[in-house]
């Protein structure tokens, strides 16, 4: 029966510091008799610290009502989103320190506008040469960088006061509007075996090639990438055997890979391009182009240029 009693002041009298002396407290008021005992007097209860007229807890008080009218507003190319304070300020905590922010719900925020304004790894529509539209996906970009966007929120949400920022990305991409792979880029169409390039919107480049052989699953992949660099002068090589050696050596004037181990390479060995020899006697996945077209590819291509491939 003690111990219920003393659970049940404890959770109606949150300012009780001590269940133990309580405790001793009503048992020696049992042993002598009493009716009453008075816990405050007793040293039973933790003395309050901070009153309506500490001057610190106005300023906090005064801080917070002051957030609630206060927005934070963020600008992701041309579109804008706007935070408003009478959300933000129920992410706080008040305390001996000031104010403390909930980074989870902050986090949360971050994460929605990424899942509105990432372009990278959706799938999106590309209007191809031949006139058809392709739904396509790839790693190629927009990309909000959570981590640092939720730190820049839970100091800005801090302030409580009004403030812009332009949102930062952990990958970027051409274009914010329309198609995010802008008007340069290079297009593969594994159907026509034909790769195109085209520079501000105008075709500038084109060339007859061979993707990935189809009868032996080396088929080049769908997808929307960029380019990772480009080299001249490189042994391209396949899988290391058991042995030391390799499976294929290849060597090419102009590399320029997109896909991991997958790109454009002028392939010497080869006397025609283009048709059906992909399906029969295609590449290890890699574009091949005629050296001549290679080599003006290789002028005009640059790191990060977005690389569209579609069958």
């Amino acid at each position: 029966f003690l111990a219920n009693l003393i659970k049940r002041l404890a959770s109606h009298f949150y300012r009780i510091q001590s269940k133990a002396k309580v405790q001793t407290a009503i048992n020696a008021a049992i042993a002598s008799g009493m009716t009453e005992i008075d816990l405050e007097a007793l040293g039973c209860y933790t003395p309050i610290q901070v009153t309506s007229d500490d001057a610190s807890l106005k300023a906090l008080c005064a801080q917070m009502n002051q957030a609630k009218n206060a927005t934070i507003t963020f600008h992701i190319g041309d579109a804008t989103e706007t935070l408003s304070g009478t959300e933000y300020v129920s992410w706080y905590t008040g305390g001996e320190n000031g104010i403390t922010v909930d980074r989870d719900k902050a986090a949360a925020y971050i994460k929605a506008l990424a899942a509105k304004y990432d372009t990278a790894g959706t799938t999106r529509t590309f209007h191809t040469t031949s006139g058809k539209e392709v739904a396509l996906t790839g790693p190629y970009g927009w990309k909000i960088d959570q981590t640092a966007e939720t730190d820049n929120l839970v100091l800005m949400a801090r302030t409580g006061i009004n403030q812009e920022r332009e949102v930062q990305f952990s990958q970027q991409a051409a274009s914010h509007s329309d198609a995010d792979w802008g008007n340069t880029y290079a297009e593969v169409d594994f159907g026509a075996q034909h790769v195109y390039m085209y520079e501000n919107g105008a075709l500038t480049w084109d060339a007859p090639c061979v993707t990935g052989n189809v009868s032996k699953n080396y088929t080049t992949p769908e997808g929307i990438y960029s380019l990772t660099y480009k080299q001249a002068d490189r042994v391209l090589r396949g899988a290391k055997r058991a042995d030391g050696t390799y499976e294929y050596e290849s060597h090419v004037d102009y590399w320029m890979p997109f896909n991991g181990g997958i790109g454009f390479h002028d392939a010497s060995w080869r006397s025609k391009f283009g048709g059906t020899i992909y399906q029969y006697s295609g590449s290890h996945g890699c574009i091949n182009l005629p050296v001549d077209k290679a080599k003006l590819l290789y002028e005009k291509v640059y790191k990060g240029m977005p690389v569209l491939c579609h069958n």
